[in-house]
């Protein structure tokens, strides 16, 4: 490599040539962090590194849910990508990724018997993490993005604009494991209110750098100073304690509503379960009759998703169990069920009130089914790779309307509710629509019989639990065999299920009806975050590609364009 240049004279934004000279030595090029190879022994001792990070990620999660362990592993993640070239970080963000999405979502390979899904699934997940990790590589074309201040920036941006995108793209995306949802129980989740997901995982990000950049063990970068090591210590320090400074009201705004959460179970296996007409519906009245015969008097009652096997408005047998059901725990009732068309079905939830028939028809539609879950994306090239596409066989349609129903209440109030479908509390603006429209409660409905012990159930309750802080609200996840989850708007759990149980919970929950900042804000800083992290991306690719670009009447020279 060339002497180093008085980087002191060059402006901070300038480029800088990726380790090229001229003949004489003058020419620009890289300061550490270099683009190149590294020695053997330094690639081999990666490796290790990078094992700790994906694993202290994924114990940051449910089941595990050392959510402590979250920051110092992305230190650990940021340290390995940071000095390497950029086919190498690429290369180092696709292995943690692997090592973290993997074990991660392994109940996808519970749900459907099979090893294709899960890879599949993983293998999204995978070329997302290390999209990002060629991002923050090509980012240190930028002198400023080098400094301690600049990559934190880069790294919290860009994080969190590949961590938006792989939530809305391919087929929609795939919100899961976004890394605020491990800060439920940490003092940065006081920060959800204020800008949701966005701001949670930026600051996490942040945080990670300047604790990375505070304890390296490497040498100084460019333009560090004595004092910058201390001074990022402790702004880190301030990032992950302060936020507990923000308080998180539970105070009641709209009164109170006594919510029973009826889990009837569905027995293993699954499926032959479902398959025995009005199983898993008399589950549910049976716990529901637990539930009237406890003597607590309730405001209203929620059944998991698919709850009622049957749709009752084509099977009177349903409609009388759950009719009666509903009678005699006095409470209107909100329960799931599926339709099912000539070559498609749609997935509902409705309420049922006491003395009715039948279920309201205003109800609720899925907007978001899950591909390769409950349809199948390009069904017939995929079936030709995968047997399992026949456990899908018929799609699930997506209904255009808003998570958003009205429930009229025994007293005489209507109360206004944000829902949501089993892996819809995952998407941040289909709830946002919900609380913004009027939704004084979260709810909602899922059916988790496919994963059985696995961790997704529980996942998917730590992201309610994030819902209800960022939206200020009270929020319920009602479960057909676990976990069900009643949250009180500061995200501490009220009660909860074991997995594979029937059980039931009630709990007194505060109404709340003003809008927090996040909500305002909707999609807008998600967005900014995802064009932001393009803009960052493809201007520093080209940018390092012209650099590495030959000037034509001095090729020969060996001279380089800066």
């Amino acid at each position: 490599m060339g002497a180093r240049t008085d980087t002191a004279a060059s402006p901070s934004w300038t480029l800088a040539s990726p380790g090229r000279t001229g003949r004489d030595g003058s020419g620009p090029h890289f300061p550490a962090p270099a683009i190149g190879e590294l020695p053997p022994l330094r690639r081999w001792r990666d490796y290790p590194v990078l094992a700790l990070a994906a694993a202290g990620l994924w114990a940051s999660f449910p089941d595990q849910g050392w959510w402590f362990l979250l920051v110092p592993s992305l230190a650990l993640f940021v340290s390995a990508l940071d000095r390497v070239g950029t086919l190498r970080a690429t290369w180092y963000a696709a292995v943690v990724a692997a090592g973290f999405w993997l074990p991660h979502i392994e109940w996808v390979r519970v749900a459907t018997g099979g090893w294709m899904p899960w890879v599949v699934l993983s293998l999204t997940q995978v070329i997302a993490w290390a999209l990002w990790g060629w991002t923050v590589s090509v980012a240190r074309v930028w002198r400023w993005t080098r400094t301690v201040w600049g990559q934190a920036l880069v790294v919290g941006l860009t994080w969190v604009g590949i961590e938006q995108l792989r939530s809305r793209v391919p087929f929609g995306g795939f919100a899961w494991a976004n890394v605020s949802y491990a800060q439920v129980d940490a003092p940065l989740g006081h920060l959800a209110p204020w800008g949701g997901e966005v701001l949670v995982s930026f600051a996490t990000l942040v945080a990670a750098v300047l604790l990375r950049r505070a304890v390296s063990l490497a040498p100084a970068h460019e333009g560090d100073h004595w004092w910058g090591r201390p001074a990022s210590l402790g702004v880190a320090l301030v990032i992950l304690v302060a936020p507990l400074g923000l308080s998180l009201p539970t105070a009641q705004e709209s009164g109170s509503l006594k919510v029973g959460v009826v889990q009837g179970n569905v027995e293993i296996p699954g499926i032959e379960t479902f398959s025995e007409p009005n199983k898993v519906t008399g589950n549910h009245v049976r716990e529901s009759d637990r539930l009237a015969a406890s003597g607590q008097d309730v405001d209203l009652v929620i059944w998991g998703e698919n709850a009622a096997d049957l749709d009752p408005r084509t099977h009177p047998a349903t409609a009388r169990l759950i009719a009666d059901a509903v009678e005699r725990v006095g409470a209107p009732t909100m329960l799931g069920f599926v339709e099912y068309q000539e070559d498609s079905r749609t997935n509902w939830v409705g309420i049922w009130y006491p003395g009715e028939s039948q279920v309201d028809p205003v109800l609720y539609g899925k907007q978001h089914p899950v591909p390769f879950g409950e349809y199948i994306p390009w069904r017939d090239f995929i079936s030709s790779l995968a047997s399992q596409t026949a456990q899908v066989s018929v799609d699930m349609r997506a209904v255009d309307n808003p998570g958003y129903l009205e429930v009229r209440l025994e007293d005489g109030r209507t109360v206004p509710v944000a829902v949501g479908i089993c892996f819809e509390v995952a998407y941040e603006p289909l709830v946002s629509e919900g609380v913004r429209m009027g939704g004084q409660l979260i709810s909602i409905p899922t059916n988790n019989f496919h994963f059985r012990y696995s961790a997704e159930s529980t996942q998917q309750a730590q992201m309610l639990r994030f819902r209800a802080m960022e939206f200020s609200r009270s929020a319920v996840q009602a479960s057909t065999n676990g976990v069900s989850m009643i949250v009180r708007p500061d995200g501490s759990v009220v009660a909860a299920s074991g997995k594979q149980e029937a059980a039931h919970l009630v709990a007194d929950l505060p109404l709340r009806t003003s809008l927090t900042p996040a909500a305002r804000l909707a999609e807008f800083p998600a967005w900014c975050a995802i064009v932001l992290t393009s803009l960052v991306g493809v201007g520093s690719t080209g940018a390092l590609i012209a650099l590495r670009r030959p000037v034509p009447h001095a090729a020969s020279a060996g001279e380089y364009r800066s």
